[in-house]
């Protein structure tokens, strides 16, 4: 499926033209239009209204040696601590299947192929640049948040995605940058009682790029959704 790069005229549609974009044009977002979609996701539910997102958005400058610093990282192989692991080891049926044909759809459209370890690592890589996205986010909460404020975090991370696409702008929540949790803390001074939870790039999309054709498949609504009359 194309990306689509028009405004989002419902929620219906920014839901189904939201894709996770892996490439952006450089193209600066203006900063009114950045200031209105976190103002706006002010409005976002939260348990007992803890809100408990802190957030850090990078742009100009200040994203540049952000992203330059973590690069050097990735090319030294510097290993930090991993804030959580992304996913429960190992992954159980279907959920490890649906992984694998997510990542051989990706690399096959980036014409990489899977003995292509360097390949893949390379890519990965670009990650620690937000995929060239003009506007880097980092999401950060305190030591003693729960499960359940990090639900609220998620329903907050969909808020901002949805007014990205109302706005004709594209994101990628990553959680790549829980691998860097020291130095995105001693770059951007995050308090000692707070840690790092999910990055995001956001921008406008490169319909140009070929991993923006990466649709991923969904399951069947009756796998994932039961009805009782």
């Amino acid at each position: 499926m194309p990306l689509n790069t028009d405004k989002s005229v419902s929620v219906t549609d920014a839901i189904m033209t939201r894709i996770t974009c892996r490439g952006f044009l450089d193209k600066p977002v203006p900063k009114v239009e950045l200031e209105q979609i976190f103002e706006t996701a002010r409005r976002t539910p939260s348990g007992g209204n803890l809100q408990p997102w802190r957030v850090h958005i990078m742009t100009g400058k200040t994203l540049a040696n952000f992203t330059e610093a973590c690069m050097d990282n990735v090319k030294s192989a510097v290993m930090e601590g991993e804030t959580f692991p992304a996913y429960p080891s190992p992954l159980w049926e279907p959920q490890r299947s649906w992984r694998y044909k997510l990542g051989e759809d990706m690399y096959s459209l980036l014409d990489i192929s899977r003995d292509n370890k360097l390949g893949r690592l390379m890519w990965l890589a670009n990650n620690a640049r937000f995929f060239g996205a003009p506007v880097g986010i980092i999401v950060t909460g305190n030591i003693k948040l729960g499960m359940a404020q990090h639900m609220d975090i998620g329903i907050y991370l969909q808020t901002i995605m949805m007014l990205a696409r109302e706005a004709g702008l594209h994101t990628a929540p990553q959680g790549w940058w829980r691998r860097h949790p020291q130095s995105i803390i001693k770059f951007l001074n995050v308090p000692d009682d707070e840690h790092v939870l999910v990055g995001m790039a956001l921008g406008y999309g490169d319909p140009d790029a070929p991993v923006n054709n990466l649709w991923a498949d969904r399951a069947e609504l009756e796998e994932l959704v039961h009805f009782y009359d």
